[in-house]
């Protein structure tokens, strides 16, 4: 039996490319392990889990799948049973293990006539040969809505999103439950960790096809330890009641490590925002690259490099350039409609819509040149136009009273300084302010 086993990780490993190998990886403490104790990691675990980061992670089901999504065949034992897959040029079926540990880019699916089936249909990284999934019954508009996916490939976006987003960051263990790969094949010891440990992202590798993403972390002694995760379920092959199961609870990455410091939401998550430029609506303080305070003047210019959300707070950092020196900086804001934002009612230095507004001070239709040098001290004079006082007062206003020739907007903030300011209502220009 030795001898076989021996002979199939031999065949499996010439089968799998070299542009595989990248995604598989193992703690360096590898515990040595007598043969007889070897298991099947696929049997044994029962991985279970649920879609924990799904703004990093969004799960895509079937019919959401895009060309150039890529997979990495991790056959289960009834794949070695049940044929997965058929060659795209003869129409045979292919045994799993012969496609085991290849990167299969998927290619769209397709009606064919002469069996009267649609097929899922991809492409190995490797050599560009065909391959396809043939659905088992039904449409393919039928079938992609349902658990079951392709069988045996793990989702590799959830890899490479991991790799991005996790390596380096500081974790902490919330069960006392993971693994350390040993010196055996793919075998694996269980090892008992004591909750809260914090740990370090080091390595981030392919799992399996329910739990795709591995990630190995060290503690401050430098043992390193894994746990196998689903985040986004893409492709996952289980139903949304079976990643609540509570013996596979740590299988998920909520239940499994907390973040510690920022959360990283991604940027595109605020796509919308990045690349803008906006101006400061009033002074406010930003931190510069070497962790100091740094006095912004109102109406400097900036573009939004990058936003990412604050663990636990609701808050964002933002990454914003100088446009004039160049030099980046970051703020800690709120949103106003960020779910759960903990806006602080009259601290404008902390609401992005109070303290930022979009475009240049000197491409606002209603802001004149000559009226800047005032505007920049906070000074609102005769002559100003609304949008020009709302630059030096952002903070609300109510109106007070609507005669046949004027009107008046006072600003009474808890924490600004009181004003009255009268327009003419046939200019909307203004005529005085009060106190002067």
């Amino acid at each position: 039996m030795m001898f076989l086993a021996a002979m199939v990780f031999a065949v499996t490993g010439v089968s799998g490319q070299t542009s595989a190998d990248d995604y598989f990886v193992k703690t360096k403490n590898v515990v040595e392990q007598k043969k007889q104790e070897v298991r099947d990691s696929t049997a044994e675990v029962q991985e279970k889990a649920r879609d924990v980061m799904n703004e990093l992670f969004p799960r895509l089901n079937l019919c959401e799948w895009n060309d150039g999504m890529r997979f990495l065949v991790m056959p289960e034992k009834r794949d070695l049973v049940i044929r997965v897959f058929y060659d795209g040029i003869t129409d045979n079926s292919v045994g799993t293990m012969q496609l085991r540990h290849k990167i299969m880019i998927y290619k769209g699916h397709s009606h064919h006539a002469a069996t009267n089936r649609d097929r899922i249909n991809f492409m190995t990284a490797d050599d560009n040969h065909p391959y396809y999934y043939e659905v088992p019954s039904g449409t393919f508009d039928d079938y992609c809505n349902t658990k079951y996916g392709v069988p045996s490939l793990a989702y590799l976006g959830d890899v490479e999103t991991a790799r991005r987003e996790l390596m380096g960051k500081t974790l902490v263990t919330k069960t006392r439950t993971y693994y350390v790969d040993t010196s055996y094949g793919e075998g694996f010891d269980e090892v008992e960790v004591p909750l809260e440990t914090e740990v370090r992202v080091v390595k981030v590798g392919v799992g399996t096809r329910q739990f795709p993403v591995k990630i190995i972390v060290s503690d401050k002694d430098g043992r390193e330890f894994f746990q196998n995760v689903a985040i986004s379920r893409t492709n996952s092959g289980l139903r949304d009641d079976e990643f609540n199961m509570m013996d596979n609870q740590f299988h998920t990455f909520s239940s499994a490590f907390d973040m510690m410091g920022d959360y990283v939401m991604p940027s595109w998550h605020y796509k919308n925002y990045i690349g803008k430029k906006v101006f400061l609506r009033h002074a406010t303080k930003m931190t510069d690259s070497r962790g100091a305070k740094s006095n912004m003047s109102g109406l400097t210019t900036f573009k939004i490099v990058d936003i990412k959300s604050q663990r636990g707070t609701g808050a964002v950092k933002m990454t914003l350039c100088n446009l004039t020196t160049g030099a980046n900086y970051l703020k800690e804001v709120f949103f106003k409609d960020t779910p759960g934002a903990n806006v602080v009612v009259g601290k404008r230095d902390n609401i992005y819509e109070d303290l930022f507004a979009e475009g240049t001070p000197g491409n606002i239709a209603g802001v004149s040149q000559k009226n800047m040098a005032a505007i920049r001290q906070g000074q609102i004079k005769k002559g100003f136009t609304e949008t020009e006082v709302r630059l030096v007062r952002p903070d609300d206003y109510e109106v007070l009273s609507d005669s046949d020739t004027s009107y008046i907007w006072q600003f009474s903030s808890p924490d600004q300084k009181f004003l009255r300011v009268t327009f003419d209502k046939r200019t909307r220009l203004v005529v005085s302010t009060y106190p002067n």
